[in-house]
């Protein structure tokens, strides 16, 4: 397999982890509508997914420019940064899971909080 058929298949695979991502935040917002602080949180992250997803340059074999080999180390640094808030939203999500904002301690709200700023 060639270097570009690599990349190729590099950036295919962070697309459809981020498209994953996306998908599973959005559920989870949809599941903690009754938590604002919960929802914006989620959302946020949902839409900084989005910005890494479009932010991919499209892969062209032919291209004369190359990416230098940091900016790809970069966007992959990129890529793991928001799936790992995807994570961290998931987690979240489970926790929050059937319950409401008056069945929230001090330090969750706390720290869903500083999930949005």
């Amino acid at each position: 397999m060639d270097t570009n058929d690599k990349k190729q298949k590099r950036r295919e695979n962070a697309i459809s982890s981020l498209n994953t991502a996306i998908t599973a935040l959005d559920i989870a917002e949809k599941a903690a509508s009754g938590i604002t602080p919960a929802t914006v949180a989620l959302s946020i992250v949902k839409e900084i997914l989005i910005v890494v997803r479009v932010g991919f340059p499209p892969f062209c074999v032919d291209c004369k420019l190359k990416h230098r080999q940091d900016s790809m180390a970069n966007e992959g640094d990129y890529t793991d940064l928001g799936l790992a808030c995807a994570d961290v939203c998931t987690a979240l999500s489970r926790g929050l899971s059937g319950k409401k904002s008056s069945d929230l301690s001090g330090s969750i709200c706390d720290a869903i909080e500083e999930l949005t700023t």
